[in-house]
């Protein structure tokens, strides 16, 4: 399935403003959230496990890796992918002019496995279109307004 986008109207973002102060830029929408308990469900009704023993796992694997990065370590995730806490700064003229206040704030950093990086390479996008609405006509037995 496609990812839909819609157009959004912004300030001109390219290093060579031709003139142009704005221009349209493509926004992916989501289509909806897949919550945390409907993952599990469908986890368990793929496997031996209950819902409850994949919540629980998930929840002891998120507590390790945070453990794990917050030791400056990479947690390797198998074919899901690989985090790691990475931090950056301003730079100094000097080592002796560098300070930690030049440090800007953590990032986690996630490489995605073999198989969520095909996913990102084969992604197309479609243009989502809000379709306008029709007025009701009296004469309609049905009251809600039709979307065509």
């Amino acid at each position: 399935m496609p990812l839909q986008y819609h157009l959004v109207l912004r300030k001109n973002l390219s290093k060579k403003p031709e003139g142009q102060e704005k221009l349209y830029y493509a926004q992916t929408r989501a289509t909806g959230t897949c919550t945390f308990s409907e993952l599990c469900a469908l986890v368990a009704q793929s496997s031996t496990a209950s819902s409850g023993d994949v919540k629980v796992v998930i929840d002891r694997m998120i507590e390790f890796l945070l453990m794990f990065l917050a030791r400056g370590e990479v947690v390797q995730c198998g074919e899901f992918g690989t985090f790691q806490l990475v931090q950056t700064s301003s730079g100094s003229t000097t080592v002796e002019d560098f300070s930690s206040t030049l440090l800007y704030r953590a990032r986690l950093r996630f490489r995605p496995g073999e198989k969520l990086r095909n996913l990102i390479q084969t992604a197309k996008g479609e243009r989502f279109k809000l379709e306008e609405v029709k007025p009701s006509t009296p004469d309609d037995d049905d009251d809600r307004p039709v979307i065509e």
